[in-house]
């Protein structure tokens, strides 16, 4: 028959009873190494024993106790060993029983192995380990040795806690009777510095720097720092600092104290100048010192390149080097980063500059040059955006590089487009096969126009819509949306290019001069001029069924906005941000992202209305241009002149010594058009330009998405948080089913969901902390790591304050997951 488990606890108090359960029989515990009081006032605690054992009282006062009070079962507690007793002496001859036994030879009577070699290591764990394992069964026993219990009473977890703690963590460990163990598994486990020999903050310290420094000697084997006291010999010890250093690092709870420590270590290695010695950058990342060495060194080697093709060569073959380092700490997680995204964005930009390089010259015919641009010429325009947009956290040394970007994309666009112009004076095949944006909806509604939003946006170049299209398709399990090319006609200006953008054949139009020759008419069969802004609308109306008509604005705002319904086959909504933005100059200012994010965020309320079918289709591209005088034609056209613009001339006999002269589509009219992206000398300012030539302007996307019929948005769980320790908290939350499952795969029906996640204060709802962009959260994906910032700090909560995290959908603002923490940092660290 198998000896059923029994705990020390059960065994120990089998040793005791006997004795108190005679007649006012007591024990004299005599502990000289105190090893036995924590587990003498646990059995006391669990079995209702009367314990005397108090460490301050002197042995005279608790004669005197013990001889006023009556004679009862009880457990007098002594530090003194038998021979030590002085004045408690007196009373020694009554006791029932006087234990003696060391903690040791307690274990080895319980059946606990304890090999005698191995005892001297040992005794100092007992007491923590015990206590530990107190309740457990003797089973649990049968594995155990020092290492043993050194890990489970002071894990790598709790060495984490330590190194990157709050202040008094030793003096929670001394209260606790684990300090001893951690310092040597500190020492011995990881080769860190000697805790005892040091106060709490410098141990921090050192122990930091010694992680930095062992790191480089790993990543730079053949040229480690020269601070050999600083690095930990290759083993097992080396090992496990290192991984303690990434799980500090990745840690969200540690991340601020990371970046604290890691600046405090950095004053006290020489790392910074052993990197900039070095040849090649080191694989290291976590000293801040390295890498603001290393970024120095690329930014004086960039800075000294004249020749702008070379600059961008060089731009290029060190992006991986920039991905990789912006993607550590210092560059993308730290709130003082590094700045590795300016550099990493620069050689994003030289990217697309030196791939496309001269390829213009391998184009015959203008059908070479679309095909390019459709494959990803477009790129290009991504790159001049990013030029362009004002960056004022760019520094000043890469403001110089950014001018020699300019320059040399400037140049580039204007080499691609006067051979396109040359090609397409020679041949216009190719464009003219193309669809229209009209024709390309058309085939789509053809089949089924029910459930479906038509989106027209005014000044949509193809870049744009293929970045639209991977905003949509972010985080879906499969694609939402594609992306076609079709043609604007020429010129390509709003009054002409809006009736091509609708879902009919451009055989039934008819392209006129209005009567005042102000602006143009265009028709079908009877309709009214479809340039005009309502009768485009009552096209709609009398030829589709379509009832309803509405802006972005009130897509977003959602107010006006009702679910689809079979019975309303079409939406038709209206957008001119990109045209608006570009004639203002805020769009080569700040870029299309903040439009780019609006539109999709109006998708994806109208998938959410039940709009399962988009189809997006603009009038004409554009481009950002500020000629040299030399790219401005002082002369217009000759001939009959009926309509002038800085892009386009249209009339009858048009010629030209330099302009390209295009048929204006489904008229009898011609354009005469700059070459390139010259212009006629005109009024107005010449920053945005459309009623081109160009590919920019004249090959437009049409973005087709499809949503499942029966979409369901991917549950968001909050991992917990339990307290906020930073002025700048991470928080993390990961896709989940109903809240209790990762989800392992996708179904194709299930969407990825845009969350917010705000921390309140719990009393008064106050947001107290924020982030301000939505982040995705992808039904197959992972937890995703969001950093908030403080609201407002004239009004910070006080330590010890209850907040409320909650996570949020984007869209609806619908609760997803919320958890009550404790604020956990004091009030000046906000400052």
């Amino acid at each position: 028959m198998t000896e059923p488990p029994t705990s020390f606890h059960a065994w120990l108090t089998s040793r005791i009873r006997p004795h108190l359960q005679k007649h006012n029989g007591w024990i004299l515990w005599c502990d000289p190494r105190r090893e036995w009081l924590d587990l003498l006032k646990k059995t006391a605690e669990a079995d209702g024993l009367e314990l005397w054992a108090d460490p301050d009282e002197h042995e005279l006062a608790l004669r005197n106790r013990f001889a006023t009070r009556p004679r009862t079962s009880r457990i007098v507690w002594l530090p003194r060993s038998e021979e030590e007793i002085t004045w408690f002496r007196v009373f020694e001859p009554e006791a029932d029983h006087v234990w003696e036994t060391r903690l040791v030879s307690a274990l080895r009577d319980y059946g606990v192995q304890i090999p005698g070699d191995r005892e001297e290591e040992l005794i100092p764990l007992l007491p923590a380990y015990v206590n530990e394992r107190f309740d457990s069964p003797r089973a649990d026993w049968k594995d155990f040795t020092a290492g043993s219990a050194k890990g489970e009473l002071v894990n790598d977890r709790k060495i984490l806690d330590v190194l990157a703690g709050s202040t008094g963590e030793f003096d929670r460990l001394r209260s606790e009777s684990r300090f001893e163990i951690f310092a040597r598994r500190a020492r011995e486990d990881f080769g860190l510095p000697d805790p005892e020999q040091m106060d709490e903050e410098t141990w921090r310290r050192e122990a930091t720097a010694v992680l930095l420094c062992t790191e480089a000697a790993e990543a730079s084997p053949h040229s480690p720092p020269a601070e050999k006291n600083r690095i930990i010999p290759p083993g097992l010890p080396r090992e496990h600092a290192l991984a303690l250093l990434r799980q500090w690092e990745e840690n969200i709870t540690y991340i601020p104290s990371f970046e604290r420590a890691v600046k405090k270590a950095d004053a006290i290695t020489s790392l910074g100048p052993w990197a900039e010695r070095l040849a090649t950058p080191p694989a290291s990342a976590g000293s801040r010192a390295v890498e603001e060495a290393i970024l120095k060194k690329y930014l004086d080697r960039l800075t000294a390149i004249g020749d702008v093709e070379a600059l961008a060569k060089e731009l290029d073959s060190a992006l991986p080097t920039f991905q990789e380092r912006e993607a550590r700490f210092w560059g993308s997680i730290a709130t003082d980063s590094v700045g590795w995204r300016h550099l990493s964005s620069l050689a994003g930009v030289a990217h697309p500059l030196v791939m496309h390089a001269g390829v213009e010259k391998t184009w015959t015919r203008a059908g070479d040059a679309i095909a390019w641009y459709a494959g990803g010429g477009w790129t290009l325009d991504v790159a001049g955006e990013i030029l362009f947009t004002e960056t004022p956290s760019l520094p000043e040394v890469l403001r110089t590089v950014r001018g020699s970007l300019r320059r040399h994309y400037l140049r580039t666009i204007d080499r691609i487009g006067r051979t396109f112009s040359d090609l397409l004076e020679i041949d216009q095949t190719a464009l003219a096969a193309l669809p229209t944006a009209g024709e390309r909806a058309l085939s789509i509604l053809d089949g089924n126009p029910s459930r479906t939003a038509y989106i027209f946006l005014d000044a949509f170049r193809l870049d744009l819509g293929h970045r639209l299209a991977e905003k949509i398709n972010e985080g879906e399990p499969e694609q939402r949306a594609e992306v076609a090319i079709a043609r604007a006609p020429v010129p390509s200006i709003t009054p002409i290019g809006k009736p091509f953008a609708l879902p009919v054949d451009s055989r039934t139009l008819r392209v006129d001069l209005s009567p005042d020759q102000k602006t143009f008419s265009v028709t079908a069969g009877e309709s009214g001029n479809l340039a005009i802004a309502e009768q485009w609308r009552n096209w709609f109306r009398d030829a589709m069924g379509v009832t309803t008509f509405l802006s972005i604005e009130e897509i977003i705002d959602g107010r006006k906005m009702k679910k689809a319904t079979s019975s309303s086959p079409l939406l038709v909504v209206e957008g001119a941000e990109f045209d608006t933005a570009g004639h203002d100059g805020n769009l080569k200012l700040d870029g299309a992202g903040d439009s780019l994010d609006r539109y999709t965020t109006a998708l994806r309320k109208l998938r959410d209305a039940g709009y399962s079918q988009i189809i997006i289709v603009t009038d004409h591209g554009f481009f950002h241009w500020q000629p040299e005088p030399d790219e401005i034609e002082e002369s217009k056209p000759e001939g009959e002149r009926l309509w002038t613009s800085r892009r386009a001339v249209v009339g009858r006999a048009l010629s030209h010594k330099t302009a390209l002269a295009l048929p204006v589509p489904s008229s009898d009219l011609n354009a005469m058009v700059p070459r390139s992206i010259n212009a006629f000398k005109t009024y107005g300012g010449l920053g945005f330009f459309h009623g081109g030539a160009t590919l920019q302007e004249l090959i437009i996307p049409v973005v087709l998405v499809h949503w499942p019929q029966k979409a369901k948005k991917v549950n968001a769980v909050l991992k917990p948080v339990g307290q906020i320790t930073s002025e700048m908290p991470r928080v993390q939350v990961e896709p989940g089913a109903g809240g209790q499952q990762k989800l392992i795969g996708a179904d194709s029906n299930l969407l990825s969901r845009k969350v917010l996640v705000k921390i309140k204060d719990l009393q008064t709802g106050k947001v107290i902390f924020r982030h301000d962009n939505a982040v995705t959260i992808e039904p197959a994906g992972g937890a995703q790591t969001i950093a908030l910032s403080r609201v407002d700090a004239s009004s910070a909560p006080p330590f010890g304050s209850k907040l409320v995290v909650v996570v949020q959908d984007a869209d609806d603002e619908e609760i997803l997951a919320r958890e009550e923490v404790e604020l956990k940092v004091e009030i000046d660290e906000f400052w």
